[in-house]
């Protein structure tokens, strides 16, 4: 059987086709280093393949969320560091203040030190990352979100939100990536106790102009009860008397007249001037009602504020109550007119029998104290939360790698073997491409002759 020349031609084009296609194949796989280029090279392969592609690009992107996010969350824990610093110097001014050796010009220069803190501390509240407020919450606005009112500062205004901003989800677990600004700050506290910023203006002015503060110790509620000031509306409750029972964490008792009797000497401006306010149980510790028409203990410590410098208020949300003035000033109780014992206000108010200076400082303290409790309460939970986000990058790398490994022993080539296959490769396409060639030089005479020949 014979067959025909265009036939044999065919079979070696082909042939010359397929070792180019092998030929080009293995080039492109030496050069790249990947075995694996389109899915028809190792159909058998390719849906792993194409699985770990999924895998690693998804644990990539987590891995670069958890980044982010631990670099957003050790920013806002630098910021509460600086603030934390700044309460520790703020202790450290006080403690210094509080000694009755000190001159006015030398407590003065304190308070300086103190405002300048003040200012440290407004900068670290409108601490930014990425162009937002890392303490404003969710608001958007370009604004710092703190802001000092007065020259100097006696407050701020904070005008963003306590919304965390941002969170990142891992395997069902939402991970917050701030801190509110009420926790970092102790601001608006549920228990009335002042603010980062508060504490440091309250120091502030204390160091310079001398204003003496008698503040209950502790609430003068009882567990459980509230002692109410003003009222505010026709159901709310009455204010609070004196004499109510089951209400005071210390119980009244009344002098041997059934009153109730305080002397508030107060030291202004080297002048001391000495008042007595007498009240009976049946009246309120602070009705709302100004003097000279208020019969409240508040309204009445307040009418002789013009002798004793000394001004009263409450504050329904501490259950506290707080005596004010400069220079120094006493509180005692005394005997009521013709009582020949004394009752027990000023225990059951909380407050000390001698308000300087120095003692005001003292109690300062442990607003400074409370104050950095706070914002190393919120450094802990960032804290808390970078640790749990480096556990996560290291799982996600771990990952990463055993996919990667998997991934190369699938896609990656074979050097050696490869390389052999290359050469064989192309003594094979140079030995089609002679054959070729010579085939090509056949001619009918050449046929004839051979078979002639035979």
């Amino acid at each position: 059987m014979r067959i025909a020349t265009s036939t044999i031609y065919a079979q070696q084009a082909a042939t010359i086709d397929d070792q180019q296609a092998m030929y080009a194949q293995l080039g492109t796989q030496l050069s790249s280093g990947k075995s694996l280029q389109a899915p028809s090279d190792d159909p058998t392969q390719i849906a792993q393949d194409l699985a770990l592609h999924n895998t690693i690009g998804f644990a990539t992107q987590q891995s670069t969320n958890a980044t982010n996010a631990n670099a957003e969350l050790t920013n806002t824990d630098s910021a509460l560091s600086t603030v934390t610093s700044i309460m520790q110097s703020a202790r450290q001014l006080a403690v210094e203040g509080a000694s009755d050796t000190l001159t006015a010009t030398q407590r003065t220069s304190l308070g300086g030190q103190v405002d300048q803190l003040l200012q440290q501390a407004i900068a670290a509240a409108n601490t930014e990352y990425n162009g937002t407020y890392i303490f404003a919450g969710s608001s958007s606005s370009g604004t710092p979100p703190v802001q000092a009112v007065g020259s100097p500062a006696q407050s701020v205004t904070f005008t963003g939100n306590e919304q965390e901003q941002g969170q990142m989800l891992y395997n069902g677990e939402n991970i917050g990536l701030s801190t509110t600004f009420a926790s970092a700050f102790n601001y608006d506290a549920a228990d009335g106790s002042p603010s980062v910023f508060q504490t440091l203006i309250n120091l502030r002015d204390t160091l310079n102009d001398g204003t003496v503060v008698d503040t209950s110790s502790a609430a003068i509620n009882k567990a459980g009860s509230v002692v109410y000031g003003p009222q505010s509306g026709a159901t709310s409750p009455a204010p609070t008397t004196i004499g109510a029972a089951n209400t005071f964490a210390v119980t009244p008792a009344a002098d041997s007249s059934g009153n109730f009797s305080i002397a508030i000497t107060g030291s202004v401006n080297g002048v001391a001037g000495t008042a007595t306010i007498t009240v009976p149980p049946t009246a309120a510790i602070d009705d709302g009602v100004a003097p000279p028409a208020g019969t409240s203990l508040v309204a009445l410590i307040n009418a002789q504020s013009g002798t004793t410098g000394v001004t009263a208020s409450f504050d329904t949300q501490t259950q506290r109550i707080t005596l004010s003035g400069s220079g120094s000033f006493t509180v005692n109780d005394v005997a009521s007119p013709g009582a020949t014992t004394t009752g027990n206000l000023v225990e059951v108010l909380g407050l000390s029998s001698q308000a300087d200076v120095v003692q005001n400082i003292s109690t300062q303290l442990g607003d400074i104290d409370n104050a950095t409790n706070a914002v190393l309460g919120a450094r802990s939970a960032v804290g808390s939360r970078i640790q749990d986000l480096s556990a996560i990058s290291s799982q996600l790398q771990t990952t990463l790698t055993d996919n990667q490994s998997t991934e190369s022993s699938i896609e990656d080539v074979d050097v050696a073997q490869a390389t052999a296959k290359y050469s064989q490769t192309q003594l094979a396409l140079e030995a089609a491409y002679e054959t070729t060639t010579t085939l090509e030089k056949q001619t009918l005479m050449n046929y004839l002759s051979s078979n002639t020949t035979g």
